[in-house]
């Protein structure tokens, strides 16, 4: 009879039933093409002996018959019972939120007993610590983990080639390429070249050539636990050497090229990978997938992990606030400056960000205000510009693979950010300078009409109100007059001159 079923490494306890039940069914099989064996060497004597091992039935062995076809049963029971291959798929940048996804679904794919999980991966490459998780549950996986770069046109940039090159089984679709996993310096440069210069400079140099000699030995070191070519692995990080599909086959930085999933399947399919609990033989040609998606928060930190997204909820938060100040009471540029503030926060806790930079970004905004106060004619404006420019090059850190805000989203940002605050700027120095319309102030200069006149003082309409006012001499009914001030309830007026009229010559 089969021995129990083995326990689960990671919680002590059996596994999950759908694993169980199939280790069973395959004990069960293998007890009986041994009964059948057994048998037929027993009652098939002489020339027509059959050797052990060779599970056939015979018409003449109606005993034999029956046991194969209850094997058959169980075979296709367990089929119908054993768990499917899961299929995560990596699409953009790794992140917290992407490592999460692919850590926890190998963990859920060895709870369950399932043949192999399948990684399907387009990526230009992302964080170094996210990278280091991924690479590290691959490694310790008691399941066969398949990497696969898919659709054509995909690439394994980057985090990408150390998260192929620790898979089980590495496979590239046609059209796809891999390569480019030099660590970037804060520049958008490449570390580990010498820097001109001394102090800084030289400290500077020395700490990029230390994460270059880390990055690279951590690469060796994942190629020579899965016998990938040691010579691309280091031309790779050093010199971000990157090639083709067919190139990575011809020397054997992947195993195999497919044209889709079912062509990867198959071929994969009877291949011995040895995992962290040993050796194990795939079987996976005509087994059922299953697509298993991120999560709803996985999902949330995957889309806040684009350094480019940050840089622009920071520039349009910030904008929101400075519109806001300058225009209270539109409270709309409030509330979406606030909203997007609080979603940069949320994506500033996730990924590793220069402090230095982020002040840079927010003095940025700080000209922009002090052009209001303090006009330079411009010049604020293009020192606020060129601090954004320069906080969202600073605003991550260097020892990362391609975590850095792309000058195609830094310029465009920067520069309309800039002409919006010059132009607001622009409208609130206009109405600074604009006469007073309303309140106290704007009833000086007003003209109005006498209508109870006398030596000095009467009632005047001014505005469509009768106000009680002073004057000196003598005012008749009827004549024009021009509000000099108010005194609490009383204005103080003077004799206006008279519209020229029709037959005065003047008048033209």
């Amino acid at each position: 009879m089969p021995a129990p079923p083995p326990k689960d490494r990671a919680s002590g306890g059996p596994t999950r039933r759908w694993a169980w039940k199939s280790r069973y069914l395959e004990g069960l099989v293998a007890w009986g093409c041994r009964n059948v064996d057994r048998r037929r060497t027993v009652s098939t004597p002489g020339p027509h002996a059959r050797p052990p091992g060779l599970c056939l039935a015979s018409a003449a062995h109606p005993g034999a018959l029956l046991t194969q076809l209850f094997v058959l049963v169980l075979l296709l029971i367990g089929r119908v019972l054993a768990a499917p291959i899961p299929i995560l798929t990596l699409e953009g940048g790794v992140d917290p939120g992407s490592a999460e996804y692919l850590v926890a679904g190998i963990a859920r794919a060895e709870r369950d007993g399932a043949p192999a999980v399948v990684i399907a991966m387009d990526t230009p490459g992302g964080l170094l610590s996210s990278t280091r998780e991924i690479v590290q549950a691959e490694l310790a996986a008691t399941v066969p983990v398949i990497v696969y770069v898919t659709p054509s046109g995909a690439r394994a940039g980057s985090a990408g080639v150390f998260i192929t090159l620790a898979a089980h089984v590495a496979a590239m679709a046609p059209g796809t390429n891999i390569g480019a996993a030099h660590p970037v310096g804060v520049f958008g440069g490449v570390l580990g070249k010498s820097a001109e210069g001394e102090g800084s400079a030289e400290q500077a140099a020395a700490m990029e050539e230390k994460i270059l000699n880390d990055t690279l030995a951590w690469a060796r070191a994942i190629a020579e636990q899965r016998g990938r070519p040691m010579e691309f692995t280091e031309e790779a990080v050093r010199s971000s050497a990157a090639i083709t599909d067919s190139e990575a086959l011809a020397r054997g930085v992947i195993d195999l090229s497919a044209v889709d999933l079912p062509d990867l399947l198959a071929q994969v399919d009877g291949r011995e990978v040895q995992t962290a609990a040993g050796p194990v033989t795939l079987r996976t040609a005509g087994a059922a997938v299953e697509h298993v998606a991120m999560g709803f928060r996985q999902r949330v930190v995957h889309f806040l992990g684009d350094p480019n997204l940050i840089f622009l909820l920071l520039g349009l938060g910030l904008l929101g606030l400075y519109v806001e100040y300058h225009q209270p009471g539109l409270i709309l540029p409030g509330v979406l400056g606030g909203c997007c503030l609080v979603a940069a926060a949320v994506a500033l806790s996730i990924l590793p960000f220069n402090l230095a930079g982020l002040l840079l970004v927010i003095g940025g905004f700080v000209l922009f205000a002090i052009e209001v106060w303090v006009p330079s004619y411009g010049a604020l404006t293009a020192g606020g510009i060129s601090c954004l420019l320069l906080g969202g090059i600073l605003l991550f850190d260097v020892q990362e693979f391609d975590l850095r805000v792309q000058l195609s989203t830094l310029i465009p940002v920067a520069v309309v950010a800039g002409l919006l605050a010059l132009g607001v700027a622009m409208v609130v120095l206009r109405s600074h300078r604009r006469r007073v319309a309303t309140g106290r102030e704007g009833m000086v200069g007003e003209l109005g009409q006498v209508t109870e006149g006398g030596d000095g003082q009467g009632w005047v309409l001014v505005d469509g109100a009768i106000w009680k006012a002073t004057w000196q001499g003598t005012l008749a009914r009827g004549a024009r007059v021009r509000v000099r001030g108010l005194q609490r309830l009383s204005l103080s007026v003077e004799a206006a001159p008279e519209p020229p009229g029709p037959d005065d010559p003047t008048s033209a």
